[in-house]
């Protein structure tokens, strides 16, 4: 049986999604960079409660909880984009503005 071939605005859109995905990939890992490196330096405190813990034990923890979760969420979000490229968007979308939502509010109650 013959395979399908995807219609030329789906694998532009897909492609547009993941030039956003890699955007987002390399945002994280300077932020993961200059967090660990600001860190270490005594400048800066981790205001995310989750990854506060780890920071504080050890950098590379750190560094290695965050480039493994980073990469996680890339694999997944590509894989199931194939699947379902709408709902992919969608949920980028609402977890976007959730985390500068929460980031906002950890930011104005830090003292």
């Amino acid at each position: 049986m013959a395979r399908q071939s995807i219609p030329t605005t789906y694998r532009t859109r897909l492609a547009t999604l993941r030039k956003k995905f890699d955007d987002a990939r390399v945002d994280a890992l300077l932020d993961l960079v200059l967090t660990a490196l600001l860190h270490s330096k005594g400048l800066i405190v981790e205001l995310n409660p989750l990854m506060r813990p780890l920071l504080e034990r050890s950098e590379w923890l750190f560094a290695l909880v965050k480039s493994l979760t980073i990469l996680i969420t890339y694999a997944v979000l590509v894989w199931y984009s194939r699947r379902n490229l709408v709902f992919v968007r969608q949920a980028s979308a609402v977890g976007a503005v959730a985390y500068v939502l929460i980031w906002s509010v950890w930011f104005v109650s830090v003292p």
